[in-house]
């Protein structure tokens, strides 16, 4: 294809076809191959030179050989190098090449430099290795010795938290205990920003299930008190769901107490429809008896949660452990939105699981409109 170029202050005459124009800006000469680049002379100044690029090799620093663990820096102990850049990476990198090369201290390797390693993607996979098949629990102790003090940026660390969990599950509850303590310092909103968290939850999660109930006491205490807000979180309510199931009676009950006041609001969020779900299943007496009575009692709130993903769930277990009366209660009030609940699949489903649960005397009350 031909190419015309045209100097400055020109008017494009006709073009032939198959030719474009390159326009050329005005009193800028062109130069020809040639570009400035920058070269360290002997004095250690940069000086522009001219002349065209060429490739040439690059000088690298010899690898740092690695002949044992010694031959590396001292761990560090504090979170700038977290999540992680720097410093951190580099000694990541030399540990799990030295690793490679040295099973037979390994453990220890990773022991000493598993604050490091737990905020790396590939490390935290080789910190949890060890924590499964370590032969003893000394060195479960020191990796977790090795967190201690950095508790707050592990479980919000998106390779570290996997790390901690694991430790959780490994060591007996009483080492946990500096977990909580850490957590516990950093005030009382701390633990409901964590339970908040895309990360930090997990490992609320596996506190609940594996820790001493009276340790995670006075944790329960600040989420029954904040179970409302947390129960309509995407994440939260998984830590009141894990409260509730975990928790003692005592605690159960409070966090019940405190569902009951706010009946109206949850049964209209997928959330905390779930964990009105759960404090039916795992309640018993008098606190479930309260939870049922507040939902029968809250003007269309059954048939609010009978309408959506999660909380057609939830009426479903009310209708299958509520008394008589209660049953004849919920009839009454799917029956009279009956008609906008069969426009609904979850409605359907809650119609379909009602019949054999109220009987011949309640399905009376629900008459049978599928043509």
């Amino acid at each position: 294809m031909a190419v015309v170029a045209q100097a400055a202050y020109w008017c494009p005459p006709a073009v032939a076809p198959g030719c474009f124009f390159v326009p050329v800006a005005p009193r800028l000469p062109l130069q020809s191959g040639v570009a400035m680049r920058p070269q360290v002379l002997g004095g250690g100044e940069a000086q522009a030179i001219r002349g065209p690029l060429r490739p040439g090799p690059v000088e690298q620093s010899p690898p740092r050989p690695l002949s044992h663990a010694s031959a590396l820096p001292a761990a560090p102990r504090s979170a700038a190098a977290d999540c992680r850049g720097g410093a951190g990476n580099a000694v990541v990198a030399m540990v799990l090449d030295d690793v490679c090369s040295q099973t037979s201290c390994k453990d220890n390797l990773v022991a000493r430099y598993a604050l490091d390693l737990s905020h790396d993607r590939e490390g935290c996979l080789l910190v949890q290795q060890v924590l499964e098949q370590a032969q003893s629990d000394d060195t479960r102790l020191a990796i977790a010795e090795s967190l201690r003090g950095h508790v707050w940026d592990v479980v919000r660390c998106p390779h570290a938290n996997h790390v901690l969990q694991k430790i959780i599950v490994a060591v007996k509850p009483s080492e946990c205990q500096f977990i909580i303590d850490e957590i516990a310092k950093r005030g009382a909103e701390a633990l409901g920003k964590l339970a908040r968290h895309k990360y930090a939850y997990r490992v609320l999660q596996r506190m609940l299930e594996q820790l001493h109930q009276w340790q995670m006491a006075p944790l329960i205490k600040r989420l029954a008190a904040d179970s409302v807000a947390l129960s309509m979180h995407r994440f939260g309510t998984f830590i009141v769901q894990h409260a509730l199931e975990y928790g003692t009676e005592d605690q159960q009950n409070c966090i019940i107490a405190q569902l009951t006041t706010s009946i109206p609001t949850m049964s209209r969020n997928n959330d905390a429809c779930m964990v009105l779900d759960k404090a039916l299943v795992v309640s018993s007496g008098s606190s479930q008896a309260t939870l049922t009575k507040a939902i029968l009692d809250s003007d269309g709130s059954l048939v609010d949660m009978a309408h959506t993903r999660r909380g057609h769930v939830a009426v479903i277990s009310l209708l299958q452990i509520v008394g008589r009366a209660a049953l004849e209660e919920a009839a009454r009030q799917l029956a009279a939105k009956e008609q906008s609940l069969r426009g609904s699949r979850f409605g359907r489903s809650v119609l379909n699981a009602a019949s054999p649960q109220l009987g011949c005397q309640a399905t009376a009350s629900l008459p049978n409109h599928s043509q």
